[in-house]
């Protein structure tokens, strides 16, 4: 949780008053998931095929990290928390590897010259795609959890003071700073930055969607779509750190303990809002549907069109459950904490087949492959699956 002397006095007056609430005790370390139900039955024969395993060193779970890989040009990329980078083949044989002599707070991001990664000294760093060897390095003005993100010769780091930086992937000099007007107070974790169409698309963690001029950095559009409510800090917090998604003009995003929506990018307006349901999670698309793991393991589907929730599924209730994942064929993939793989129907919700890949469950989401799936997990391993 990112803090001030002053968000510190505010969260003991705010735990004071409502030391009974689960917001509260998420914040005192306690956890009001529910009891893990039983292992449920799937109904039908869908599975996945685990094609290799690597351990990578420590997860980052601890450190609530959410270290997750990459891919460019048949290579996969991935990061472990104490420092060491991996390229792996298609086929899981290691490229190379090196120990980058730092610890990792936010990685990885890739393009066809170099991968970015964030050190927990507050460094944005870039390493040849080839062989691992630094390329340059960058100070931040403070430490970033949310991966980088590079597109079109940028490189954009948002670090957890709420300054997006933007950096010329080339030789990492300095392009364009934002500041994002940040609360006082704000649950640990930033959402990553969407890019696309010349501009850089922002959810904040005071209820904004913000767009900026991808080559200027000045803001074209700032407007709230969350709005807090509560009688003290904790219970108006609105974080939105799970990274929007975008499809067909629309992004997509989620508030914390508050809401999911949608807002026309073309018009900068609201296209709807379903106060039902909220996640801390990334969510997912598919063609007509939106995807969500919530706070206590239902999975969640919402129409596109208005919002509508179409299904819930509480079977795998208190599963400590990734974040979604969509195939093309209409599937709605998650694991969880014990390595179980859940496929759903994604038109009605059924549990339509599940197989055990591992012994953890995944704080990021899937890397969805042409042919197949990479999931770094919070124990650490990186997995690779085929669909059945």
């Amino acid at each position: 949780m990112k803090t001030t002397r002053r968000s510190v006095l505010l969260l003991a007056g705010a735990l004071a008053l409502s030391a009974c609430s689960s917001t509260s005790d998420f914040f005192l370390g306690k956890d009001n998931r529910p009891a893990p139900k039983p292992l449920p039955a799937a109904s039908g024969g869908a599975g996945a095929t685990l094609l290799w395993k690597h351990k990578l060193g420590s997860g980052g779970a601890d450190e609530g990290l959410a270290l997750k890989p990459a891919t460019w040009g048949g290579r996969i990329y991935a990061v472990s928390a104490n420092g060491r980078l991996y390229a792996y083949n298609s086929d899981g044989s290691t490229a190379w590897q090196q120990k980058l002599g730092n610890n990792i707070s936010a990685g990885v991001a890739v393009d066809r010259r170099n991968i970015y990664l964030g050190t927990s000294n507050g460094d944005l760093l870039a390493l040849s795609a080839a062989d691992g060897e630094t390329e340059w390095r960058a100070p931040l003005s403070s430490l970033m959890l949310a991966a980088p993100v590079v597109a079109d010769g940028l490189v954009l780091a948002r670090s957890i003071d709420g300054v997006l930086t933007a950096f010329d992937a080339a030789n990492g000099s300095e392009l364009w700073r934002y500041r994002i007007k940040e609360p006082v107070l704000s649950v640990r974790g930033n959402a990553e930055p969407v890019v696309g169409g010349g501009v850089v698309i922002l959810t904040t963690d005071n209820g904004y969607f913000v767009v900026l001029d991808q080559r200027s950095g000045l803001p074209v559009v700032e407007q709230r779509i969350a709005s807090s409510a509560g009688s003290n800090p904790v219970a108006r917090l609105v974080d939105m750190d799970s990274t929007p998604q975008v499809g067909d003009g629309i992004l997509y995003g989620a508030a914390y303990q508050s809401m999911l929506f949608a807002v026309d990018l073309q018009k900068g307006q609201p296209l709807w809002q379903q106060e039902q349901v909220s996640t801390q999670k990334d969510i997912a698309l598919s063609r007509d549907g939106v995807y969500l793991v919530s706070d206590i393991d239902h999975v969640i589907a919402l129409s596109r069109r208005d919002g509508s929730i179409r299904w819930k599924n509480d079977r795998l209730e208190g599963r400590y459950l990734s974040p979604p994942f969509t195939l093309p064929d209409g599937r709605v993939g998650v694991i969880d904490y014990q390595g179980w793989l859940h496929w759903l129907d994604g038109a009605s919700g059924n549990l339509i087949g599940q197989q055990r890949l591992a012994s953890s469950t995944a704080d990021v989401p899937a890397l969805v492959l042409r042919d197949s799936i990479v999931w770094q997990l919070k124990d650490g391993n990186l997995i690779n699956f085929r669909p059945e």
